[in-house]
């Protein structure tokens, strides 16, 4: 593996080290038993905005709750991530033991 001047592995190389592996485990620590977290843009229905709706579920499939504020900064984090992903609809669902980023048709969150 090329090293840079420094002798370290770049992020770009290192395996594990990638930008969406780096946001799973950022992730991990702010929802620690939440294994998936499911993203979707609503579109507005009795507003002139969207908004967004997001849902995190452990291992077994159950919804962990979470406060609002934390739901919008999970939200917007990964869609920053994601810029190109289609969010609108069935939304996408981030794996956060893997950081694979699926389209959310069959989630189950």
């Amino acid at each position: 593996m090329p090293t840079p001047k420094g002798g370290k592995p770049s992020c770009a190389t290192a395996p594990g080290r990638t930008p969406a592996a780096a946001l799973a485990r950022y992730l991990s620590a702010l929802l620690p038993s939440a294994s998936t977290v499911h993203v979707r843009v609503q579109s507005p229905r009795t507003t002139l905005w969207p908004h967004l709706r997001t849902t995190a579920a452990d291992a077994a499939g159950r919804v962990v709750p979470m406060p609002r504020a934390r739901s919008l900064a999970v939200a917007r984090s990964l869609i920053r991530a994601f810029p190109d992903a289609l969010w609108s609809e069935s939304g996408q669902v981030f794996d956060l033991r893997t950081g694979a980023l699926r389209a959310g048709g069959g989630a189950t969150c």
